[in-house]
């Protein structure tokens, strides 16, 4: 785009170099003005084809194996990368376009007076082509990794699947949990290795996501017996530990919420005790998965459960202190799933 522009640059020059010098420096800012808001929505253009032909090219992917089922498809010789990491890189392309090239050639163009230090208007218009663009990026991006995150683990979501009313106490996390942390691990790295810069963003934008489908599936059960509650809770609390680092204000708002509005009358001090035990354990048998997890980027505190208006447990803090026990040996993990 840099050389396109410099090349533009030089057309405009030559054909009116001889002119008299008042209607020169006129047509010479006009013609460049013109030819610079042409040059830089022509790459946004540029960058719209390659989604499209991104996403065009995992449609006929996924039509292919529908289409054939009984064939195991040849691979892939025109491209090494994913549908994902290829929009990653694209969405990188149009945020350094956004954040770095427009900027620094409208400070060139404006310091050699081709464009008027107080006209806005090609800043408003380029910024404004290119930031729609990125926020359609942004959310095939995002939706692709939705059903990533969420395409095998659906059925343990719904409220339905599990026995909230009439279950056995918890004697491990709930499996879905696991299997949202794993599958958040590959995003992360996905974007660590290609735009590192996007990182926070998406994911804290996936984790708004996830927040809402297992706090949903919390509220949305009609009955809690003890264990259920517990189990609830104790999910809520490994979701909590697990995101930590990386969940946004609105997460931790709603996963609080959700922890409070969780039946507490008949949890005792022995049943708060079993689920410290029980998360502790999580934390000894995930920690390879923890450290993965563990980024915290600039600027972004990590969260705590006990932050805000209730304690590790979301309980209220007008509520008995916790009774400390000696943990027990227990079992091995078993899922209740």
């Amino acid at each position: 785009m840099v050389l396109s522009l410099l090349s533009t640059v030089k057309e405009v020059m030559e054909p009116i170099r001889y002119r008299d010098t008042l209607s020169q420096d006129t047509d010479i800012n006009i013609c460049i003005q013109e030819k610079f808001y042409s040059v830089v929505i022509s790459f946004a253009d540029c960058l719209k084809d390659l989604t499209d032909i991104i996403e065009a090219e995992s449609t006929c992917e996924k039509e292919t194996i529908v289409s054939s089922p009984d064939k195991t498809p040849a691979p892939s010789t025109s491209t090494s990368t994913t549908k994902e990491e290829r929009l990653v890189l694209v969405l990188g392309n149009c945020r350094h376009t956004i954040l770095t090239i427009i900027p620094t050639l409208l400070d060139t163009f404006k310091s050699h007076g081709y464009i008027s230090a107080n006209d806005d208007t090609i800043d408003n218009k380029s910024l404004e082509r290119y930031s729609k663009l990125e926020r359609s990026i942004f959310d095939k991006y995002v939706n692709s990794k939705d059903a990533f995150l969420f395409g095998d683990i659906l059925q343990f979501l719904d409220p339905s699947s599990f026995p909230w009313a009439y279950c056995n106490p918890p004697v491990s996390i709930n499996i879905f949990v696991q299997e949202l942390a794993l599958k958040l691990v590959m995003a992360q790295a996905e974007l660590h290795n290609i735009e590192k810069d996007l990182l926070k963003r998406i994911i804290g934008h996936l984790l708004e996501n996830v927040t809402l489908k297992v706090c949903g599936m919390i509220t949305k059960v009609d009955r809690f017996c003890k264990n259920g509650a517990l189990q609830a809770r104790l999910d809520i609390l490994a979701c909590l530990l697990l995101f930590k680092n990386n969940m946004t204000s609105k997460c931790k708002s709603t996963m609080e919420d959700t922890l409070n509005s969780i039946p507490i009358s008949d949890i005792s001090a022995e049943d708060e005790a079993m689920l410290t035990m029980l998360l502790d354990r999580f934390k000894v048998e995930n920690s390879v998965l923890l450290s993965c997890l563990d980024y915290s980027p600039e600027g972004d505190k990590p969260f705590s459960p006990g932050h805000g208006t209730g304690d590790s447990f979301g309980r209220r803090r007008s509520q008995k202190r916790l009774v400390k026990t000696k943990p027990i040996r227990s079992p091995p993990l078993q899922s209740n799933i």
